[in-house]
């Protein structure tokens, strides 16, 4: 009886010695994680208090990419202002719409970099060009038109590429992208009916708009509803050319009932012989 007692207080020790060990064993890890995580936050703390998280360097530190016609600086110029700022107050919206700003920018991306630097990263995409602007015929473009109908200004973007397509207009001309797809319509129409390219478009006088086809004039007049119409005419037109060839000044397409050839030498039976055909 003895030796059981001894065996079974020996095993309540033991059990009480294991319960002591476990609940060692687990103060220890707390104390270990809540020290881990003290660690953690401090070490956190001190890199958003030391660690350099402002732009030290514009040009090192903001990168340009996709850009053609646009140079680094320009976009550089346009974010001013952002260097010595914290980073992670930065809006991208912002800065995106800063870029944008500029005439030959149609989209621009930016994002915010912490590692291994503080740094911006700017993807730019670019207007196409659709034809060169000049205010008179024989001056040089002095900008570009975008397809979305943006004017970007040569002296400002050397590198833009210019169409030989042009259009003629008045200083402050401005075009919407509708506009430029409905004229790009119209330029294609009066190519695909004369077998020539259109070399410009004159609306310095938006009464009287005048096409340069090849080594033909055309006189549209207003650009209304009926100038598709008008235009339509043309083919009919074509085939009488090769009796007033050379003396041909310009087609008349503003008048909606016939299409006078208008020729710089009177020759008054050639004439009334085309005028007859035309109408």
């Amino acid at each position: 009886m003895n030796l059981r007692l001894q065996e079974r207080q020996d095993l309540i020790r033991s059990r009480r010695e294991r319960r002591k060990l476990a609940k060692r064993a687990r103060v220890r890890r707390q104390v270990v994680r809540y020290l881990s995580l003290f660690l953690l936050l401090a070490g956190a703390a001190s890199g958003f208090l030391f660690l350099p998280w402002s732009l030290a360097d514009a040009e090192r530190d903001i990168i340009v990419q996709g850009n053609q016609v646009v140079d680094v600086e320009q976009v550089r110029g346009a974010l001013s202002g952002c260097a010595g700022k914290l980073i992670y107050k930065l809006d991208p919206k912002n800065l995106e719409a800063r870029v944008r700003s500029l005439e030959a920018v149609r989209y621009a991306f930016v994002r915010r970099y912490v590692l291994p630097r503080p740094h911006l990263v700017v993807q730019v995409l670019e207007e196409f060009p659709w034809a060169t602007f000049a205010t008179t015929t024989d001056g040089p473009g002095v900008a570009v038109i975008a397809e979305t109908g943006r004017m970007i200004p040569v002296d400002e973007f050397p590198n833009v590429i210019r169409p030989e397509f042009k259009i003629y207009g008045p200083d402050g001309m401005k075009l919407t992208k509708a506009d430029v797809s409905q004229w790009a319509a119209w330029v294609a129409f009066v190519a695909s009916q004369t077998g020539q390219k259109v070399d410009s478009v004159d609306m310095r006088n938006l009464q009287n708009i005048v096409v340069q086809d090849g080594n033909l004039r055309l006189k549209l007049g207003v650009a209304d509803s009926t100038l598709t119409r008008r235009l339509g005419r043309l083919a009919s037109v074509v085939p009488a050319l090769d009796q007033v060839k050379g003396d041909l000044d310009y087609i008349d397409l503003s008048l909606d009932n016939n299409i006078p050839l208008k020729v710089a030498k009177v020759d008054s039976s050639r004439h009334d012989s085309v005028g007859k055909q035309a109408q």
